[in-house]
């Protein structure tokens, strides 16, 4: 089985060729399911979609053949067989065990942000990550609040500037982390939201990652123009470089990551003290959200500048402004990204907390928050 940079357990056949040119869309016919040195398992199965590995959508990719079993013997392949998935599987190959990797996020001590760091907490105990994984809530404050002795913790001051820009915690603490004696020291660090809930184990990405090339998210503003235009206005060098358009989750070697922290912080606070300064700049890059997503343009530019590429990949979170996905796409998310939270329609308990947004997301019941 191979793993692609686009889908998990999978063989993506599109615009692919085997060693001897041969094309593997059209040069494959048929296929069986067989093991290699082990006892074939009756659970292992393969599905086959005509959606290529990649197409960053949550619709039904478009099912081709499902559950093809090992007592099956060889399946014929119609023409718009693309994509190969392989279910039945083990959690954790063991080329993705050899890779150790350190989940963590940013924080305040609020009551905001307690009951997140509680839920995040349990999901991280209760998805399955391998023994060993690191997990840190990184929380910006000045003491120690009530929750350091339940969930791991490292803590440090706030700066100044976070009064203006609260989002500037997550690159200050970041790299305020790594300067102490509590630094982590697995190979790759996974930084989440503190409203990421982990649902499966994230070892098959994680050892995507080297260093100099790290895996993220595809963010909102994926294929704007306007991100490498922003660029342009702060780069001080690889300015030729087209930023990648990437968000969280980001899975990033450590030492990379130590490279662009303090980066990351600086260019925030560049890109943000402009953008207070000149309000046409807001405007100006209003599609690209430039007002509050200034945190986000200091990471994809301190990688930028630093040379450090990401393979952007679809589906490695469910956002709550998502689509519902299909029932086949729903066991293959490892994450969600809660940012709103939905009461069921008719529950009267719902109306003390109705939110004013809530209109456009009827269809998921009252929203409240």
């Amino acid at each position: 089985t191979t793993d692609e940079a686009l889908c998990e357990r999978c063989m993506d056949t599109c615009n692919r060729k085997f060693p001897n040119g041969l094309s593997m869309h059209d040069g494959v016919k048929s296929f069986k399911v067989i093991a290699s040195g082990a006892n074939i398992d009756p659970s292992w199965s393969i599905h086959v979609f005509a959606q290529c590995g990649g197409a960053y959508s949550y619709k039904d990719p478009g099912t081709v053949i499902k559950g093809a079993k090992p007592d099956h013997g060889c399946t014929n392949l119609p023409e718009n067989a693309n994509l190969f998935v392989f279910e039945g599987l083990p959690q954790h190959l063991p080329s993705e065990l050899s890779t150790s990797y350190h989940i963590a996020y940013s924080a305040e001590s609020s009551l905001y942000f307690g009951y997140q760091a509680y839920a995040n907490y349990y999901a991280f105990k209760s998805s399955n990550q391998p023994p060993g994984t690191g997990y840190t809530r990184l929380l910006t404050s000045s003491e120690p609040d009530d929750l350091i002795d339940t969930i791991p913790t490292f803590s440090a001051p706030r700066i100044p500037f976070s009064h203006r820009y609260s989002p500037i915690n997550k690159p200050d603490v970041v790299a305020k982390w790594f300067e102490s004696d509590q630094a982590p020291t697995e190979d790759v660090i996974v930084l989440i939201d503190p409203d990421n809930w982990l649902l499966q184990p994230l070892a098959k990405y994680a050892s995507k990652v080297t260093k100099g090339h790290a895996l993220a998210q595809q963010a909102f503003f994926y294929g704007n123009p306007k991100v490498k235009e922003l660029y342009q206005l702060f780069c001080e060098k690889n300015c030729d470089y087209t930023p990648d358009d990437a968000a969280v989750p980001y899975f990033v070697h450590r030492e990379d990551l130590r490279a662009i922290a303090p980066l990351w912080r600086d260019l925030t606070m560049k890109i943000k003290e402009r953008s207070l300064s000149e309000p046409e700049l807001n405007q100006r890059f209003k599609a690209i959200q430039l007002d509050w997503c200034a945190e986000m343009y200091g990471y994809v530019f301190a990688a930028a500048e630093l040379g450090i590429k990401h393979t952007i990949k679809g589906k490695l979170q469910l956002r709550d402004v998502d689509s519902p996905v299909t029932p086949t796409e729903e066991p293959r998310i490892p994450m969600i990204h809660m940012g709103r939270a939905w009461f069921p329609k008719g529950d009267p308990s719902a109306e003390q907390w109705r939110h004013t947004e809530g209109a456009s997301f009827s269809y998921r019941g009252i929203q409240v928050w």
